[in-house]
């Protein structure tokens, strides 16, 4: 039973999320505090959100994500038993009954604690904002994922939400603390923002493309029970080339930001060498995709570079420390 539930929530995808969110945190935001912000205002310049308030934001998203994992495959029992039988978990290793009270459990345990840390922060908008997110999961289930490029649009933007959400929070929190003092000096704590929206941005992008290609694995089964994706509504020619068309797009954005924003040596290997020679792979490997398999290796791929996209904190927590 624990090994289904696991295999339920898709723990490596649920592990994610406090990957991103901390390393976020810790490697961007926290070293830019110190080295810029603490040295210009002339005094320590720490996160303001405690490490247990922060950890509660993680859980937050790690129980939503999980409930909507769920929810997702109790309504999509029927789709997967045509898509891929042998992963079918709902109705075959659990109950669709458990299934339920387990969705219910984890996004009721998430908004108690979103309650408690919209207390915390004085934000009840926090507390609205994650009660939409739950309903967001719910309809997304039930309706979204069924209509035109909106699953797919949704699913990328919940995904980019998760750095952003860290990037919003703690400045709301040092601009409490340290605002006056920010601004009688000239300074703005915005890098805080452009950063944590360089990651969401480059998770939104890869993210769309992931489920885009997940449409067209998934091809029989949608087709079978009236989705209407981009597949099924132009062919997988057709989403070959918004798939190519959005590497590209990606790839270009990339180095545009490198060029403009960053200048740094590390940073070009690293993005050549880890994100755009595999998005190239990918775009290559789309285009003479014959079967639907394929399309299986395409989107562990991107989840791959995903992971890279985001150990790409790691680079800039060692240029912060060693080079400013």
């Amino acid at each position: 039973m624990v090994k289904a539930i696991l295999r339920l929530i898709r723990w490596p995808n649920l592990l994610m999320v406090p990957l991103t969110m901390y390393l976020v945190r810790y490697c961007v935001i926290a070293p830019m505090l110190n080295c810029q912000y603490s040295l210009q205002l002339g005094t320590e310049v720490s996160l303001q959100l405690s490490d247990g308030y922060f950890l509660i934001l993680v859980l937050i998203n790690m129980l939503l994500g999980a409930g909507g994992y769920i929810i997702n495959d109790y309504f999509d029992c029927r789709i997967d038993n045509i898509n891929r039988p042998a992963d079918v978990i709902v109705g075959r290793l659990i109950s669709r009954r458990i299934a339920i009270t387990l969705h219910i459990v984890t996004s009721a345990a998430a908004v108690v604690l979103a309650a408690i840390l919209s207390m915390h922060l004085h934000m009840l908008s926090l507390l609205l904002i994650y009660i939409t997110f739950g309903g967001i999961f719910w309809l997304y289930s039930t309706t979204y994922k069924r209509q035109f490029l909106i699953g797919n649009i949704v699913v990328a933007a919940l995904t980019a939400s998760v750095p952003l959400q860290v990037g919003i929070i703690d400045y709301i929190c040092l601009m409490r603390t340290y605002g006056f003092d920010i601004m009688v000096k000239g300074l703005s704590l915005m890098p805080i923002i452009y950063w944590t929206l360089g990651f969401a941005g480059f998770a939104f992008i890869i993210s769309m493309i992931r489920e885009i290609i997940k449409d067209m694995e998934d091809l029989e089964g949608d087709r079978a029970y009236g989705c209407n994706t981009l597949p099924i509504s132009f062919g997988m020619q057709v989403s070959k080339i918004v798939v190519v068309s959005l590497i590209g797009i990606t790839i270009a954005a990339i180095y545009v930001v490198y060029s403009i924003f960053l200048h740094e040596p590390l940073t070009l290997i690293y993005i050549t060498a880890f994100i755009v020679i595999p998005l190239v792979a990918a775009a290559i490997m789309t285009a003479i995709a014959s079967q639907l398999k394929h399309y299986h290796h395409i989107s562990i791929l991107l989840k791959m570079i995903m992971l890279t996209g985001i150990l790409y904190t790691l680079i800039v927590w060692q240029i912060m420390e060693f080079v400013i």
